[in-house]
């Protein structure tokens, strides 16, 4: 996942609960179009909470994937090391030549290389989870500011009005 592209996410579904949050005191005027407004807005929260949980579950699923790869590239590196070890030993008592050490050496290299890589997918991962959970909880957001304007339409909830309350 793009982080960048899930703070924009973020943003648009948090933008679209302060939205949901203002037409609260004209959803309970009552009209159809208020109706069909707040209806929208609740359909449209529901689905981006639908599509940050299916990022977050993506984003766990390439974690794990990585991890296990991790685990993986490290007993690679550390076989190559070993192996490094052992030829250049043999090489040392005259039994092998400089370029088989080289050709281990550049297996180990190559091995530590990949280990390096599984790593910078983790962090990536990582961070694509975390942007997954902030869009998540903007999009929660949403859903909970059109369901207030649901309720306030529907008389279940009062709206919320910038109009001072007159004493009794």
């Amino acid at each position: 996942m793009d982080k960048k592209a899930s703070r924009h996410s973020a943003a648009a579904i948090l933008a679209l609960a302060l939205c949901a949050g203002s037409i609260n005191v004209q959803a309970q005027a009552g009209s159809p179009d208020d109706l069909a407004r707040v209806q929208a807005q609740l359909q449209e929260a529901a689905q981006a909470v639908s599509a940050a949980r299916e990022a977050l579950a993506r984003g766990q699923a390439q974690l794990a994937a990585a991890r296990a790869n991790l685990e993986a590239a490290e007993t690679a590196r550390a076989e190559a090391e070993q192996k490094l070890a052992r030829t250049e030993a043999q090489a040392a008592r005259g039994r092998l030549t400089r370029n088989q050490v080289d050709r281990d050496r550049k297996l180990a290299e190559s091995a530590s290389a990949a280990v390096n890589a599984v790593r910078g997918e983790i962090q990536a991962a990582e961070a694509d989870i975390t942007a997954s959970q902030d869009t998540l909880m903007a999009a929660k957001a949403a859903v909970d500011a059109a369901s207030a304007s649901a309720a306030a339409y529907l008389g279940d909830a009062p709206a919320e009005s910038s109009e001072p309350a007159a004493a009794e």
